[in-house]
């Protein structure tokens, strides 16, 4: 069943498709590529080849860190790290050090066709000032071959025809040559 897109106190209204703490670990655990977004922090295009570690921190009640990892062609490879807790319906999500202000909710949702690429719905916060979202698939899967399963499947992405319009499809990046590890954003 598709949910409402609209957030209330920052919190999508809709539920994570996969309710179980521990089949959604399952399902995060590992390195995920960033292929498209409404996020605005992703979409700016010095931000290039986003991707996001999921680890987990505890089981019950489930805790996740994530590390962003991003490369900026001024400044090398950057990091960024965020905590995630499981909330019962949503994760109440907040990202760490400098940028310790963002913080949001969000549910998952994936198709039954593949757990190799999900949709992240984050809801509004102070500083995301309307719901996002973004489109994660394992790194080893062709980008345009993502676009195409999303495209087709919008419905288990739980994605509104005005979502799906807004993403912004991230071109995939390589670096020329070897850039400095910093972690600092």
């Amino acid at each position: 069943m598709r949910h409402d897109a609209s957030v209330s106190g920052g919190y999508p209204e809709r539920m994570s498709r996969v309710a179980d703490p521990a089949e959604l670990a399952r399902l995060l655990r590992g390195t995920w590529a960033i292929r498209a977004t409404t996020f605005p922090y992703w979409t700016h295009p010095e931000r290039r080849n986003p991707r996001v570690t999921f680890e987990l921190v505890r089981n019950s009640p489930l805790q996740l860190r994530e590390v962003y990892e991003y490369h900026r062609p001024d400044k090398g490879d950057r990091e960024v790290i965020a905590e995630a807790a499981w909330a019962g319906r949503h994760f109440s999500w907040r990202m760490l050090g400098r940028s310790r202000l963002l913080s949001s909710a969000y549910v998952v949702s994936d198709t039954p066709a593949t757990g190799d690429i999900l949709a992240i719905h984050y809801g509004r916060s102070a500083l995301l000032r309307q719901s996002a979202v973004s489109i994660l698939a394992r790194p080893h899967l062709d980008p345009d071959a993502v676009r195409r399963a999303v495209a087709i499947d919008t419905h288990s992405f739980e994605l509104s025809a005005d979502e799906f319009w807004r993403l912004q499809w991230l071109a995939p990046y390589s670096p020329t040559a070897p850039a400095s590890s910093d972690s600092r954003a």
